[in-house]
Order: structure tokens, then sequence, then C-alpha cells
């Protein structure tokens, strides 16, 4: 670059936009090739401008260059021919140290550049480049023809720092027409600093450290960002900040997941709102109820679940209801309070035909927990799906059982239900009374066939949907307000939510799942684990932060290290598994910015 620069001066052109963008190599015969000719500014335009200025006309320059690349007078539109060798060694030391311009630490006394830490080259070397980008022009090379010199002469000196000292400065002194003849002339006090060409010759050059003093000061500060950064992160998980991003984390997982079919287990019977509009009532009669429920009986369902309140006489046709619930396979359902019973059953049900219909929800409104048994101060009661659960399983033999594997914990068939920890998964000091699991729903929509009230009314259903099945009578008209917000919600721009029926066969066919087909239960990893995973996303993290330097090449490694670790959670969470995503994506990011930081003031 040297050689063009010279025959560009030559010509009186200073380029003013030396950088590694406008340096291209020739493909025919691989040398370099200086590009962009159009910010040169000629001499003898600059004379003209002076002279009309002189005149008293406007003497007007525009600044043009690339920020870090180009000296202070040139920015202030004064270019000289040093501007271009200010350039050209910024362009040398990016090279060498890997950092854009923008990025070196400036020393504020002086306005000069600090990169020698970065760069591990002869000492010879640094003294040309420190001289090609001092910061006021006074001080560096005049002239390409200059640092040719200084190069030269730096290649033929031997190693010992005093002739290096003397032969370079001999070399890159200003000519000067005073000098005598074969003297050298001393250097002017500019270079009497510590920073000037003969101080960087007379002291030995340093020796940059060794790789595994680099990776050892690299393992201590990854160390202590992690720790500081887990702790942080712990505290906040901790004080649930962190939950309702593992809970929507938790929520974008259940819609990634794929559809699971309708189970034929089970059959829905809904009251719809065209059904309530052909009954011309707010809510069927008890003699409706009773006849679709003698129907349905005919055609030998393994048990019927009314999911409606009847607690009070929806005239006519209550002793006709009543009636047709002291069939043993029947389920009824009830509200628990907090002391008592809120709502009771219909009168003259027994207890093991009874179920509670209450549904446990989160803090944003969201059924995300199947509550298989709970209890207040009358006593303990079954939910209204774990009840028809049972009856469906009693009729092939499968009772509940202590857990074999986890005694104190409920078996069914081969599997032991293990309830739901206070910090499972993604909760924090979750409300785990009662004895819950994580409700795994089968779709969207509906988990099972369903056909509408009417038809069962009118006769119009098909024998095979009923028969062994369980079926389940409710409402999903939207006036009866029983409605639930799932993990699809979100995601849905119609119908946001779900019948409370509807959940209820999502709970039954869980248990069915889980115990007839094999579907496991979701899965949590113990404490320890978590802070564990947590933790080591953080030391990626930091990692990444240490061994990449580039804003632009840091960031996407972040990004890729969170796409990293949101496909390793989906993959887990398809296999029933779930782990914090939030929590450790945040712990990430965050110890990158704090090693990102910890560089940027120890370069300062």
């Amino acid at each position: 670059m040297l050689g063009i620069l010279d025959f560009v001066h030559a010509n009186q052109v200073i380029h003013r936009d030396i950088k590694p963008g406008n340096l291209i190599r020739r493909q025919r015969d691989g040398k370099i090739v200086l590009i962009d000719f159009g910010a040169v500014k000629e001499i003898h335009t600059q004379l003209i401008t002076r002279m009309r200025g002189e005149l008293g006309q406007t003497n007007f320059t525009v600044g043009i260059g690339t920020q870090g690349y180009s000296p202070s007078e040139q920015l202030a539109g004064q270019p000289r021919f040093c501007s271009d060798i200010y350039a050209l060694g910024v362009t040398v030391i990016q090279a060498l140290t890997r950092l854009h311009p923008t990025q070196l630490p400036i020393d504020h006394d002086t306005g000069e550049l600090v990169w020698q830490n970065y760069a591990s080259i002869s000492v010879g070397l640094e003294a040309i480049l420190e001289r090609m980008v001092r910061y006021h022009f006074s001080q560096r090379f005049q002239s390409t023809r200059d640092v040719l010199d200084a190069l030269e002469e730096a290649s033929r000196v031997t190693t010992e720092t005093t002739e290096i000292s003397t032969s370079i400065w001999a070399a890159t002194q200003f000519n000067d027409q005073t000098q005598p003849q074969g003297g050298i002339k001393k250097p002017p006090n500019w270079m009497k600093d510590e920073t000037s060409l003969e101080a960087i010759a007379e002291k030995p050059a340093e020796t940059p450290k060794p790789w595994w003093r680099r990776i050892k000061s690299g393992i201590r500060v990854v160390s202590i960002a992690t720790l500081a950064i887990t702790g942080v992160v712990l505290g906040a998980r901790q004080l649930v900040w962190l939950q309702p991003l593992e809970l929507a984390a938790y929520d974008q997982m259940v819609r990634l997941r794929p559809v699971i079919p309708p189970d034929p287990r089970l059959l829905i019977v809904e009251i719809s709102e065209a059904d309530l509009r052909a009954l011309n009532r707010p809510t069927p009669s008890d003699r409706d109820l009773a006849e679709v429920i003698r129907i349905l009986s005919q055609h030998q369902p393994s048990v019927i679940g009314l999911d409606l309140h009847r607690e009070l006489p929806q005239e006519p046709g209550h002793t006709e209801l009543l009636q047709q619930l002291q069939t043993s396979n029947v389920v009824a359902i009830l509200e628990l309070g907090a002391e008592e019973i809120e709502i009771p059953p219909p009168p003259g049900v027994p207890d093991d035909r009874v179920g509670f219909s209450d549904i446990a929800i989160d803090a944003d409104n969201v059924v995300r927990r199947n509550l298989l048994f709970g209890s207040n101060a009358s006593g303990d009661f079954f939910s209204f799906s774990t009840q028809l659960a049972f009856k469906y399983l009693e009729k092939q033999g499968i009772t509940p059982q202590d857990s074999r594997s986890h005694p104190g914990n409920m078996q069914l068939g081969e599997t032991s239900f293990l309830p739901l920890e206070k910090d499972a998964g993604g909760y924090q000091n979750l409300d785990a009374v009662g004895y819950q699991v994580l409700l795994d729903y089968r779709s969207a929509s509906s988990p099972a066939p369903m056909v509408s009230f009417t038809q069962v009314l009118n006769g119009e259903i098909d024998p095979s949907l009923v028969q062994d099945k369980i079926v389940l009578i409710g409402t999903t008209a939207p006036s009866s307000k029983d409605l639930f917000y799932t993990p699809y919600s979100a995601a849905l721009q119609t119908n946001h939510t779900m019948p409370g029926v509807v959940v209820h066969a999502q709970m039954v066919s869980q248990v069915l799942g889980t115990v007839l087909d094999g579907k496991p239960l979701f899965w949590f990893a113990p404490e320890w684990l978590e802070i564990t995973w947590i933790g080591g996303w953080a030391v990626i993290g930091g990692c990444a932060a240490w061994r990449f330097r580039h804003p632009i090449t840091l960031g996407f490694s972040v990004v890729i290290l969170v796409i990293g670790l949101s496909g390793i959670s989906l993959l887990l969470f398809l296999g029933h598994g779930w782990l914090p995503i939030a929590t450790p994506a945040i712990a990430l990011i965050l110890t990158s910015i704090a090693i990102v930081s910890y560089r940027a003031y120890t370069i300062q």
C-alpha cells in the first residue's frame, strides 16, 4: 500500500478514505488495489481555495472520511498527505489486533490510540506504526517515502535494542538540511515521552501472555460473572418475578406440540346456545335432563357425568331427574368452599358418585393443573374428572393403590401419580394444596367426540358413540359463563376460552391415557439440577462473550445460543419434561453483558 500511496501522493492527490473496505485484491496477480477515489482532494484545489480566502472570498472545505480511520485534521476539513498515512496505520493496527479502531482505547491526556497490548509484533514495527498514527500531524511521517525508508532500515538492523533505536530513528527523522554530513540527528523533544520511538526501542518488547495464562484469566472472569449473575437471577426467580415468563414459555411449548386425535373412550354431550334456544330456556329442565340420561343409559355407557348443578329444582321433572340420578353409573357435581361445601350435589346422590367441579387456576387465569383430590373443613373429596376416571378403570379391575415406588402417593395400574411441588418446572411458591398434576392437554378444541343435547333428546345418536364410553353432559354456551383460559388461548383468533365440561374431559383423558396407554406424566428436575441448568447456560453465555469480541459476532452467537436453549427445552418438553427456559436465557444474556462490560472497563 505504501507504494500505491507514494504514486498517488506524487500526483498531488490525497485519498482521504483509506480503510479495509476500500482495499481489494486483484485476482490475476494477487496484488492489493486501492479503490473509491470519490473522496480525493487535489492539492491545487486547496491552494486555490486558500487564495480565494485571502481575497476575502469564502474558504470552505468539507471533511470527508470514515470514523476511526480519519485523523483530527481531516475531520476538521484540512487533510494532508500524512492523513492517508494515519489511515493506513490504523488499518494495519486493525489487522494486527482484530479490533475496529472505534473499539481501541484512547489516552485522554495525549489523544493517542492505545493498541500495543493487543498485538504481538517486533519493536521496530511497533515504533513505526506508532509514528504513523500520531494524533498531531506534525509528529507523523510526512511522506510515504519516509515510512518505506524506516521499514527498510528496520529490516536490516540487528535485534539489539540500541541498534534498533538508533537505526530506526535515523530512518524516521524529519528531513533537515542542517544535519551534519554522515551524522545522526538527535530526536526532538516530542520523542522523549514514554510512548516515543526511542523509549519503545530502549525497553524490552512485552512478551504476550502464554495461552494457559489467558485461559486461566478467562476462567476466572467467567466464573465470577457466572456466580454473580446466577445469584441475581435465582433471587429474582425465588421472588416469582420470572414466573410469568416461564409460564408464557410453557404455553408456547404446549401450542407447538402435535395435536392428538380425540379420545374414543369419551363422549361429550354439549348444551350449546342453539340447544338453549330450541328448549327456550336458560338451562335445560330437570325433565329434559332425566330423558337424556335415560336415553344414554339405554346404550350402556360405562359412566355418565352430569356437569350441571342441580341442588335446586328446575321444574318440571325434578322427581324424574332424582330417580335417574340413582343409577349406579351416574356421577354428579358439587362445588367446594373454603370452610364447607358451597354448592351441594343433588339430593340423594351418594358420596362415592359425587365429585367437585372446582378447577385450579393460575394467577394469570390460565388452567394448567389437574386437581385430582381436594379438601376443606368438611372433609376430603375427589374431583369430578377423577371420579369418572375411577369408575371407568374400576370396571377394568384397576383401583387406586399406595405407590410401591413412592409410598404415600397414589398408584393406578403401573403408574404412580406424583403430586406437583411448589417449585415444579417454571413454578415458584405454587399453591400446591390438594393432589395436583400438570394438566396434559390433548388438543386446543375438544379431547373427545361431541354431540348436541337436542340430538340425544330427539334420539338422533349413534349407539356406538355411547356404549362402554365415559359420557360427560355439560354446557358449552357462552351465556353459562362456565369458560376458562388455557395455554392455547393466546394464539386463538376466536373462542379464546374452553368450556368447563371440555376441560374436565381433558382431565379424564389424561388419567386414562396415563394408566391405559402408558403416556407419561410430566416430570421435573430437582431444585439442585435446575440451579445447575441455569448456571450452566450462564457459563456458556460468559464463554461466548469472552471468545467473541466483535459486537455482531457476539450478538449472533447469543441469538444462536438462546435458540439452542429453546430447542433443547422443547425436545425435553415433548418427552414430558419441563425445565425452566426464560430464567437460563436471562442468565445467559446478562452474563454476556457483564463480560462485555468488564472487558470494556479494563480496556479503558
